[in-house]
């Protein structure tokens, strides 16, 4: 897939699922920060800087939240997945870390073996489709943190 088909899987994601329509449990100050087109936020691994795709940060400018979508998933993401996930908290019912991994429908069981694998905490593996007229749609394949999370979002065009 694209770039430009990257780009507005992440712009779909950020504006339908950080916070989710009508969601009441998001905290308040929470920003959701992407980093397409521009590059803003980058986090330090060791292959140098990363911008990871959406960054939620709290008022204070802290990251609490991260989300990826890959579309090749490989061990070549290994090295940002591994400190994406170590910088978001884990204030989840089961203590992983506010960690979301998104991939193109099919592929999210090599996404979640490659994770528990390594030992990265996560709290969601979701796949993600794209029609032909842009609608993109988000299923939920593995959910390790809140269950609230683990919610269907309806193809669409944002």
């Amino acid at each position: 897939m694209s770039e430009s088909t990257h780009d507005l899987v992440v712009r779909t994601i950020a504006a339908t699922r950080f916070p989710f329509p009508g969601q009441t449990t998001w905290p308040d100050g929470y920003v959701t920060n992407t980093n397409v087109p521009t590059q803003t936020i980058g986090i330090d691994t060791p292959n140098g800087k990363h911008f990871p795709d959406i960054v939620i940060t709290d008022r204070t400018g802290k990251i609490r939240e991260m989300g990826e979508v890959e579309m090749d998933i490989s061990e070549a993401a290994l090295p940002y997945l591994t400190a994406g996930s170590a910088l978001t908290d884990n204030d989840t019912p089961t203590k992983v870390k506010h960690f979301f991994v998104y991939v193109p429908a099919g592929h999210e069981e090599r996404a979640k073996q490659l994770l528990e694998s390594n030992d990265i905490s996560y709290a969601g593996v979701r796949g993600f489709t794209v029609s032909d007229t842009g609608e993109v749609g988000i299923v939920p394949y593995h959910t390790a943190g809140d269950q609230y999370d683990h919610q269907v979002t309806p193809p669409q065009i944002v």
